[in-house]
C-alpha cells in the first residue's frame, strides 16, 4: 500500500499530451489551445474614435477662448471612410469607431458639444489623442496573443475573432469509456427489486468527466463474470482513458485486476493509505490510462478528484492540474484517521480567505449526499490525528460558491 502523494505522481508521470484537432471558433470556448496565436495585424488596424463626437485639431481647442464655434465638414459613420481632411476651424462628426479624418488629433464628446446649423459650438477644450484608440493599442502584430495550454475563455474567442481566427488548433478532448461492474447494479429507468442498487456512479463519473473537458462513452452495467469483464474492458480499452467501479477489492466476485492483467495492463499500483478510496487501481496499457475505481459512490468520485481530474488536464495540456486548495479553520472538533490521509466532507462558510468548515455529516463512502451537501474536502495528511475546533486545515475545493455581496 502506497501513500496518496506517491499514487499520485505515478498516476501523473507517463501520460500522453493528446493530439490536436482544428475547430469552428464559435466551438472553442473551453477548449485548450494546441499552439500559440501569434498576430498578424494590428488591432485596430487604424486610429478610430472612441466616442461619438466631433474629429478636430486639438490646437483649435486647447486656448482660453471656449467656447468655439467650427465648420462641420461631414459625418462619418462606423465602417465608412472619412473624405475631406480637417484644417484649422474646421471638424468632423465622427462615430464611435469610425477612421479618424487626416489632419485631426483629437475627439471631443458629444456632450460637450452644441450644433449651430453646419457648424458645432465647442465648449469644452481638449489635448492632442483624446478619445482617440491608436493602430494596435489592442495587439501589436507579432505579438503572441495566446499561449498554448491555456483553456479558452469568452474574451479569448472575442480575441481570436478580431485576428479573423475561423477556426483554432485545440487539444482533441478525451474519450473516457466509464464502466460500471456489480451484478447488483440497475439502471435509473429499471425497476429497483430487493437486493439491487441503482447505477449512480456511471452518472456521477460521466458529469465529472464532462466538467474536466472529456467526453465519456459510457458503458451498459457490466456483470461480475470474466467473460462479461473481458469483452467491456476490451471494447473499453480503445478510449484514451478507462474508468471504472466496483469490483477491485478482496471478495469473491473482484475480478477487475485480474481481468486487466489478461488483456496486458501493466499494475502501477493497487490500494492507497487514503479514507475513502483504500482500494484503488490504477495501470497502463501502453499510454491508455486505467483506473480502477472503488465502487462505493463518494470513494469513486473522491477518488476521481484527486487522481483522474489531474490526469484528463495533464492529457490536454494545461498547466494548472488540481482543484484549488486553500487555508481554513476548523469550526468544531472533527474525528479523522491517524494513519493514513483523510478526505473529509465539509461545508465552508465565510469570506474567501477566511473559510470556516464543518463536516457534511456522516462520512460513510456510500452516503452520496455528503459529497452533493459539501463545499470541499479537508485533507488531513497520515500522522496527523484529531483535529480540534479553531485548528488550521488545509481543504480542496469542490464546488463553487457563489458570492452574495455584489461587486459594485
Amino acid at each position: 500500500m502506497i501513500s496518496a502523494g506517491e499514487a499520485l505522481a505515478l498516476v501523473l508521470r507517463d501520460l500522453r499530451l493528446l493530439d490536436s484537432e482544428r475547430v469552428a471558433l464559435a466551438d472553442a470556448a473551453g477548449r485548450v489551445l494546441a499552439a500559440d496565436v501569434i498576430s498578424d495585424r494590428d488591432v485596430p488596424p487604424f486610429r478610430n474614435s472612441a466616442m461619438d463626437g466631433y474629429a478636430l485639431r486639438s490646437e483649435d481647442a486647447s486656448g482660453a477662448d471656449l467656447p468655439i464655434r467650427l465648420r462641420v465638414l461631414e459625418v462619418v459613420g462606423a465602417g465608412s471612410m472619412p473624405t475631406l481632411r480637417v484644417e484649422t476651424g474646421t471638424a468632423t462628426q465622427i462615430m464611435t469607431g469610425s477612421v479618424m479624418p487626416d489632419g485631426a488629433d483629437a475627439v471631443v464628446k458629444v456632450e460637450d458639444t452644441e450644433v449651430d446649423d453646419d457648424h458645432v459650438v465647442i465648449r469644452q477644450g481638449c489635448v492632442a489623442g483624446a478619445n482617440v484608440r491608436l493602430p494596435g493599442e489592442d495587439v501589436r502584430q507579432g505579438d503572441t496573443v495566446l499561449k498554448a495550454g491555456r483553456q479558452l475563455r469568452p474574451a479569448d474567442v472575442g480575441l481570436l475573432a478580431s485576428l479573423s481566427c475561423a477556426r483554432v488548433q485545440v487539444r482533441r478532448q478525451p474519450v473516457v469509456a466509464v464502466l460500471a461492474t456489480g451484478d447488483e447494479l440497475v439502471d435509473v429507468d429499471q425497476p429497483l427489486t430487493p437486493g439491487k442498487i441503482v447505477n449512480s456512479n456511471a452518472y456521477t463519473l460521466a458529469a465529472a468527466v464532462r466538467e474536466a473537458g472529456g467526453v465519456p462513452k459510457v458503458f451498459g452495467i457490466v456483470h461480475d463474470t470474466r467473460a462479461a469483464l473481458r469483452e467491456a474492458f476490451a471494447e473499453a480499452l480503445t478510449a484514451d482513458m478507462v474508468l471504472s467501479t466496483g469490483g477491485v477489492s478482496m471478495g469473491v466476485f473482484d475480478l477487475v485486476r485480474e481481468t486487466l492483467a489478461a488483456l496486458d495492463v501493466k499494475e502501477l499500483f493497487w490500494k492507497i493509505a487514503q479514507k475513502p478510496g483504500k482500494p484503488l487501481t490504477f495501470g497502463l496499457r501502453g499510454s491508455t490510462p486505467v483506473f480502477g475505481l472503488p465502487g462505493n459512490p463518494v470513494s469513486s468520485l473522491v477518488c476521481f478528484y484527486v487522481y483522474v481530474r489531474p490526469a484528463l488536464r495533464a492529457m490536454l495540456g494545461l498547466a494548472q492540474l488540481h482543484l484549488p486548495v486553500v487555508d481554513a479553520t476548523a469550526d468544531e472538533d472533527i474525528k479523522v484517521a491517524e494513519s493514513m490521509t483523510e478526505f473529509v466532507r465539509c461545508t465552508l462558510s465565510g469570506p474567501s480567505g477566511s473559510y470556516r468548515v464543518r463536516v457534511t455529516g456522516t462520512q460513510s463512502s456510500g452516503v452520496l449526499r455528503s459529497m452533493s451537501l459539501g463545499d470541499a474536502l479537508l485533507v488531513s495528511p497520515a500522522g496527523r490525528g484529531a483535529i480540534k475546533s479553531g485548528d488550521s486545515v488545509r481543504v480542496m475545493l469542490i464546488g463553487e460558491r457563489p458570492g452574495s455581496t455584489p461587486p459594485v
